[in-house]
């Protein structure tokens, strides 16, 4: 059983200086993940961080995940421009405390609770 190809995000913000925080879980080939990130980045312009959390290979696939922060000015993203699948707001994104508060969400990953 494989582990489904998709665009997973969801967004915090701040007013002052106006912020938002993009944190997008990418499940895909890994030459797919370098092109919707590139699409992202575009959307995303000006970029002003970018926090890598996770990455990996999906080791009962042939699939790849990365899991970042892209920290803008921008509060919208045109998501039929970056991804043609399967893309969803999941709040289980939202930000972590700690790098190791993200470990449960990984879990989910390599045992395929992700829906």
């Amino acid at each position: 059983m494989n582990v489904e190809r998709k665009l997973l995000w969801y967004k915090s913000s701040e007013p002052n200086p106006e912020r938002h925080y993009w944190n997008f879980l990418i499940i895909n080939e890994q030459r797919e993940i370098t092109q919707i990130k590139q699409r992202l980045y575009e959307q995303l312009q000006p970029v002003v961080a970018k926090k890598n959390i996770d990455n990996g290979k999906i080791f009962f696939g042939d699939l790849s995940y990365e899991l970042f922060c892209l920290e803008t000015p921008i509060s919208q993203i045109d998501f039929s421009k970056v991804y043609g699948g399967k893309v969803k707001d999941d709040r289980r994104l939202q930000p972590r405390r700690t790098p190791e508060g993200w470990n449960d969400l990984i879990d989910k990953i390599f045992a395929e609770k992700f829906s």
